[in-house]
């Protein structure tokens, strides 16, 4: 069965192309200067993500959002709060408490991995390996689709370009994220 959520508009094309250009310059910044200039893993790496993300975030128009339930269908009213909503704010409240218990872990994993780092000499690659994980938990939680209307849980608009802001209901039906407690 598949799932027909509603269609989001990408972002203007020519914005597309240039943030598509904007992560192919950042490739082939991060390749140039491990080949030309001086081989570092650290700036290889981030080149590769951080052009990588732009490029994919230029490719798909946008960003892409993360399905909280597996079988979504749109509510019959649009006040309603059923037992798949609810399954859903519970995967989103696992999310939010997964990405803030990240934090502290960060560091104690920090504490444990820096004296290897400093062995090998390469201590900066401790930000890719912490910050790689954070962007991932903190962007499942972040792009998360509303289990009601079924656009972003936390923008405002139904682009897939829309800015995120931290909010407890969704900016689109008014679901708050604390409707799973209702019964």
């Amino acid at each position: 069965m598949s799932i027909n959520y509603p269609s989001r508009p990408k972002v203007a094309k020519w914005f597309r192309f240039l943030c598509m250009a904007f992560g192919l310059a950042n490739i082939l910044g991060g390749v140039a200067s491990a080949v030309f200039y001086k081989p570092n893993v650290f700036i290889l790496l981030a080149a590769l993500f951080v052009g990588g993300a732009w490029f994919m975030f230029g490719q798909y128009g946008g960003f892409p959002l993360v399905d909280t339930v597996q079988e979504w269908h749109p509510a019959s009213d649009s006040h309603e709060v059923n037992e798949m909503h609810r399954r859903s704010l519970l995967v989103m409240r696992r999310r939010k408490w997964l990405m803030w218990a990240f934090v502290p872990s960060a560091f104690v994993v920090a504490g444990l991995l820096m004296p290897v780092l400093i062995q090998i000499g390469q201590p900066e690659l401790i930000v890719l390996l912490l910050s790689v994980p954070l962007a991932i938990i903190v962007f499942r939680y972040f792009l998360s689709r509303c289990p009601r209307c079924g656009y972003g849980f936390f923008t405002r608009s139904t682009s897939r370009g829309a800015m995120l802001s931290l909010r407890a209901t969704c900016g689109h039906c008014g679901l708050s994220v604390d409707a799973y407690k209702d019964h």
